[in-house]
């Protein structure tokens, strides 16, 4: 057998990653969309397959890759698929047609500011989609270049179209922007998630569930508020519930951060909130008659099924043989008895599997094989105890063929949010840097700490108000523990994340010594500025005491920046120039303070960008410097151990 090569940061940028899995209504089939991690154009780009569901045939494209094809729905009769691509201006998505079989697209709008969120009327003879309302009333976009803050809002409403093309109506609502919708199931009504507008900031505590009938969109009903937008909107189909309940997933006052399931009366307007059972819900629709939840209970996902009860059973998805991370929304036949799901584990990115209606599971794709050549770290799910005896749960990757005696550079690599939580996925990308960091010779510990999803309400909202506290001072027992059981060399940790697992690198850079190098990505170094720029100051606040303009001291307390005097550990400051979510002034913040108290430091900004990156050639730069910093600093001679933390 040929040696197994070592995986490169090359091979994370040239990863297949797929998405959006819908299995068409009869079962027999699996659309589902292919993309490369990393772009070759600042325009993304993305193809639709078609695959059966019993496995007896290979994955075929429906649609060309030289364009941004996303989004696929079937039509009720299982023979067509609607979706959404930009072959005919790229960077605007329209609503095109084709048969499951291939063909020759049609397109079906021609809408400004494009398409978003198509689906089939329950008969099959109409789509739905929404559009900006600005194009709906006519209103070309402006010309110049020159910004006004009150003119960027571009809500979006409910629009219909012919299933063969045509004239778009507007179906609703009458004001404001739809997030989510969704149509009744005897087609009379909508429902829908609607804010004042498409601005993140403009819908936090100020979002509603709506509903209203068809013909006549100036009877809305808003029937009660959530905290901020929901993705899933979904009616209770007419068998479970006469049709008069919906679905979502949400979260309501007082609580910005955690999504309960909710059941609302279409008319009673009475809510019913599912008890999270110490779990995280990431996902919940219907299959068939019934509610399926997708949850996360400390770091693996689980599919559970609502009983007529209100009990819960758990449904052995993702089970054939390893345990396997779903990360997103299940999709099932119309009867309910058939799924489709993504799947991922440790060593392989997300594929493509089905169950048949006799539970029989099937993976249909392999999207990927040329991981097959490569060695790859294990994930080992590690426990340790915080000082209020509260468990902790984490990963550690090893690098493969290490000696299970020798004590190695640990390198803890932070997850963002901070309500996510890493699980048992593939740590292979240029977000999750742990199989590109093991290959080099690292241990990499990944911890959940408290603020994390998977263990219930109670414990994502356990850093509210506490920000690089206690979650901090997990992170830290984390690498404790490590050291306690040999595995860690303390005198070489590295640590590094993204998003606020950038914010907990900067604090571990002001707040203590014992790291030999960081790696700050998109970090929030400075709370007032960044709540003061960023497009979504009211969910930044409501992790605070109070507002900004109100309290605004507890937000400086909480700011790396505030100690910079402190810092000693070389940080590889990196950040995406167009950023909104963590704007690139915070980057520029932390690297001016740290030259000016002497610390080793470099600041690297890639143009375009946003808080995810896209394009290759910068994904494959990130993570070079990320492993050539670590390597300087971690791999020195006269490393030495320091051990002192700043308070």
């Amino acid at each position: 057998m040929p040696q197994q090569q070592r995986y490169t940061p090359e091979m994370a940028v040239d990863l297949s990653v797929s998405s959006d899995v819908q299995m068409s209504p009869d079962g027999r089939w699996v659309a589902f969309c292919v993309a490369p991690i990393g772009h070759a154009e600042t325009i993304p780009t993305s193809t639709i397959y078609v695959v059966a569901a019993d496995g007896s045939g290979q994955p075929r494209p429906v649609t060309d890759s030289d364009h941004n094809n996303t989004w696929p729905r079937w039509s009720p009769d299982s023979e067509t698929l609607v979706y959404l691509s930009d072959r005919s201006e790229r960077g605007t998505q329209q609503v095109h047609r084709i048969a499951a079989t291939g063909g020759d697209p049609t397109r079906l709008t021609t809408v400004d500011g494009g398409a978003e969120r198509p689906c089939w009327s329950r008969d099959g003879r109409e789509i739905f989609f929404t559009a900006r309302r600005r194009a709906l009333d006519g209103k070309p976009e402006p010309e110049s270049e020159i910004k006004v803050a009150s003119e960027e809002a571009r809500p979006r409403a409910v629009v219909v179209v012919a299933a063969t093309g045509g004239d778009v109506r507007i179906i609703g609502p009458r004001n404001g922007h739809v997030w989510a919708y969704d149509e009744s199931p005897d087609g009379s009504r909508f429902a829908a998630m609607v804010s004042p507008s498409n601005l993140l900031d403009e819908s936090a505590d100020r979002t509603w569930l709506t509903v209203w009938p068809r013909e006549d969109l100036r009877a809305v009903e808003p029937l009660t508020s959530f905290m901020r937008q929901a993705e899933i909107v979904k009616w209770a189909p007419a068998s479970a519930t006469a049709g008069q309940s919906i679905l979502v997933l949400g979260s309501r006052r007082p609580d910005h951060h955690y999504d309960h399931i909710h059941l609302v009366g279409a008319d009673s307007q009475d809510v019913t909130t599912f008890d999270d059972r110490d779990m995280t819900p990431y996902w919940a629709g219907f299959a068939g008659e019934r509610m399926l939840a997708l949850n996360v209970e400390n770091q693996h996902t689980y599919v559970d099924r609502l009983n007529a009860d209100h009990s819960w059973e758990r449904l052995p998805l993702g089970f054939n043989g390893q345990q396997r991370w779903i990360p997103g929304p299940l999709s099932s036949s119309s009867d309910g008895a058939a799924h489709a799901f993504l799947g991922a584990t440790a060593t392989r990115p997300p594929d493509v599997f089905a169950v048949d209606r006799e539970g029989v599971e099937r993976r249909l794709t392999d999207l990927n094989p040329q991981l097959d050549a490569v060695e790859l770290a294990e994930m080992e799910e590690i426990i340790w105890q915080d000082h209020d005896d509260i468990p902790i749960h984490g990963w550690l990757l090893r690098p493969p063929g290490a000696d299970p005696e020798e004590r190695l550079p640990l390198v803890v690599n932070v997850h963002g949010g901070p309500s996510m939580a890493w699980g048992n996925w593939f740590h292979g990308t240029w977000h999750d840097w742990a199989q590109v960091l093991a290959a080099q010779g690292y241990a990499v510990l990944l911890p959940n700490p408290r603020g994390s999803t998977g263990k219930g309400q109670r414990f994502t909202n356990a850093n509210k108000d506490d920000l690089g506290g206690r979650d901090f001072e997990d992170v830290i027992h984390g690498v404790q523990e490590l050291i306690e059981r040999g595995i860690a060399d303390p005198k070489r940790l590295g640590i590094g994340g993204w998003s606020y697992g950038g914010f907990l690198t900067a604090m571990a850079v002001v707040r203590t010594t014992r790291f030999k190098a960081a790696v700050a990505g998109a970090a929030v170094t400075n709370w007032p500025s960044k709540v003061g720029t960023t497009d979504i100051r009211p969910f930044n606040e409501s992790n605070f005491p109070g507002p900004l303009h109100q309290r605004p001291d507890p937000f400086w307390v909480r700011s790396p920046v505030r100690y910079l005097k402190n810092a000693k550990t070389p940080t590889l400051v990196v950040h995406g120039e167009a950023d909104p979510r963590v704007p690139v002034s915070q980057g520029m913040e932390f690297y001016l303070g740290l030259k000016a108290v002497g610390v080793d430091t470099d600041f690297v900004r890639y143009p375009r960008q946003k808080h995810a990156f896209h394009e290759r050639a910068f994904q494959l730069d990130l993570l070079e410097r990320i492993v050539a910093w670590f390597d300087k600093y971690m791999h020195a001679e006269d490393v030495t151990e320091d051990d002192e933390d700043s308070g």
